[in-house]
This record gives structure tokens, sequence and C-alpha cells, in this order.
């Protein structure tokens, strides 16, 4: 009797980003609106497929998350392939182990520090001087009416995302020379969010 082998399903085509984060709403909500402006919907999972997993929790939980999802993956990685931890540096005891676990696992960081929301102002203007979390909301929420962290509304100014994501990009590139030459990489204020740039992944 001919026996059938049974076959793996087959890897989604394009390059594929994971992204899983420490917040539930501010950063899944950026990265969806960044999703539906930059990622046109006939492309989405044929060149370019982002998916996001939202509100895992501390750096620890968000990283284990992250290996399990780089682990899940079918078939080998393209070149262009990656998974992210994006979280927060704030006081998490944990921080430091979280962060060499996902470098020795082959996942990449996008941290920001204090929080997410410097991310958000570099989208309007620059910020080099030291900042804490609640500064940081409350400047965000000076330049963009439509975020408030009380509220639980989030950052998704789709003028901002569409039209000021290269000022971001170089503000942020810029602040992370300066801290790198301050001997303090991940100081702050800095972030890492700059991991999509045309579809591509900008490696940590």
């Amino acid at each position: 009797m001919k026996r059938f082998s049974r076959k793996a399903p087959a890897r989604e085509p394009g390059t594929i980003m994971i992204v899983v984060t420490e917040g539930e709403k501010t950063e899944p909500g950026y990265l969806k609106a960044f999703k539906e402006i930059h990622v046109p919907t006939h492309i989405k999972k044929s060149v370019f497929n982002l998916r996001i997993i939202p509100g895992i929790g501390v750096p620890k939980t968000v990283v284990d998350r992250a290996i399990q999802e780089l682990q899940d993956l079918q078939g080998p990685l393209s070149g262009k392939d990656s998974v992210w931890a994006m979280f927060d540096r704030d006081e998490h005891p944990e921080f430091e182990g979280a962060k060499d676990k996902a470098r020795n696992k082959g996942v990449h960081l996008a941290i920001s520090n204090p929080c997410f929301e410097i991310w958000g102002i570099y989208h309007y203007q620059d910020w080099e001087g030291h900042i804490e979390r609640g500064q940081c909301q409350k400047e965000l929420e000076r330049l963009c009416p439509s975020y408030n962290r009380k509220s639980g509304k989030v950052f998704i100014d789709s003028d901002a995302i569409e039209n000021k994501y290269r000022d971001a990009m170089r503000r942020a590139k810029e602040s992370l020379d300066s801290r790198e030459r301050e001997g303090n990489p991940e100081g702050n204020p800095s972030s890492k969010c700059i991991f999509v740039d045309g579809g591509n992944s900008i490696k940590s």
C-alpha cells in the first residue's frame, strides 16, 4: 500500500515581521495605524506581513513570547524575516536579563527609554534632555491632541504617522548616536522603534 508523507504547512510568502508588545493599547494602536498607512492592502501578505501581538506584559514575558513566535515560524526564515520584542526601559528588575535572553535567541529589541511615547514625540520635535515617563506622556498629549493616556486614547495621528515618520526616524537615530557617544546606548531619552523602513527591518 502506498504511503503518503504529511507535509508541514507552507509558510506565508513575503517578509514576515512579528512584533510582541508590552503595552495593550498605545504600541499596538500605533503599529496598526502604521500598517494601514504604509503597507498597502494588496501587498500586506504577499510582500510584507506585519503581525502584532499586544499586551504581553513585562519585558521577560514579552521576550519569552517573542522567542516562542520565532520558534513557531514555519520553514526557514528569509534574510529579512524578524521577530521583535517591544517594551519600555522603566525600572523593570529583570530588564537586563530579558534583553540578553532576546539577543541570545535571535529576537530583536525595540526598547524606548523612558517609554514608547518618546517615539511619538520624535514625530513632532527633537528631545535631548532627560525626561520622566509622566512628563513624556504629557508632552505627547500637548503635541498630539488625539492622544490621552488617562482616557485610553492612543497615539494614532494619521498625518504624523504618514508624513512625519521619516523625521521621527532621523531624530531617533540622532538621539541613539548621542547616547552611544555618552557611553549609554539605551540611555534616556532614546527609542529603537525605527525597525520598519519601507518594509525592511533595521536590525538591533
